[in-house]
């Protein structure tokens, strides 16, 4: 009898204590759980800076703090070099959710220059103008002088006898004009008119392009008569063009 009613005793005991046990833990369940979660829940990550670094750095530091970075566009800019970050969405310092997505517009670099459409220009007729005034002319044409070569011409020195492009072509402003002056005639060899008669010195003369010069007469036992026994400039000499060579002829005494 006392055996039973001990076990009974026992029993609602252990009943009532694990009933408030129980409630106890329901309690804290009840009244703990919410806000543990709501904390956990809320917990924020804080967006980093990426502007003006570089892609693959950006990619980075995003991916450090769980963060996902996406390219949503690429575009030309003066002052952030290309394949760096030009902007981001959320800014940096903004609190996010773990795992959410930083969206970034990546620099193409400076956007090229737009080549201007290049003016033609005629080229002018240059010929006889000195070589001074072909490039002052040029230059209020809106044309750069080139490379200046000479040449042998009858026309005097540096006066202008071609141009490259030849004149009347159309040319844009970034095309030199080449010019071809005059060296004048050129330099000749003076031919040996010693021994020579006056009519074969005049013919010599003329086959170099040269003129006779003075002839002085004078009479020497020395030389046969009426040859040339002197000359000025000397055989061999070189000359310009239509230059005059002077000549002595020895002549019988009168």
């Amino acid at each position: 009898m006392y055996y039973k009613q001990s076990s009974t005793k026992i029993f609602w005991i252990s009943f009532f204590t694990s009933l408030v046990v129980s409630g106890l833990v329901s309690f804290s369940v009840l009244y703990f759980a919410p806000g543990f979660l709501e904390q956990m829940k809320g917990a924020k990550i804080e967006v980093p800076d990426v502007e003006n670094l570089e892609l693959q750095k950006a990619q980075m530091i995003v991916d450090k703090k769980n963060l996902s970075l996406v390219v949503t566009d690429r575009k030309n800019d003066s002052i952030i070099e290309e394949g760096r970050v030009i902007s981001q969405i959320p800014p940096a310092g903004d609190k996010v959710e773990k795992g959410s997505i930083v969206r970034i517009v990546v620099s193409n670099g400076p956007e090229a220059p737009i080549e201007e459409e290049k003016k033609e220009i005629v080229v002018p007729d240059l010929t006889g103008f000195d070589l001074n005034q072909a490039k002052v002319f040029l230059a209020e044409k809106g044309l750069n002088v080139g490379k200046v070569e000479g040449k042998v011409s009858s026309k005097p020195k540096d006066v202008v006898i071609a141009t490259v492009p030849e004149p009347g072509s159309r040319v844009t402003i970034d095309i030199p004009i080449k010019l071809i002056i005059s060296i004048g005639p050129g330099k000749v060899e003076v031919p040996n008119l010693k021994r020579k008669s006056l009519y074969q010195a005049k013919s010599l003369l003329k086959d170099r392009g040269l003129e006779l010069g003075n002839v002085r007469r004078i009479t020497s036992p020395e030389y046969p008569f009426d040859i040339i026994i002197s000359q000025e400039p000397e055989p061999g000499e070189m000359v310009e063009k239509g230059s005059k060579v002077n000549i002595t002829i020895n002549r019988e005494s009168q």
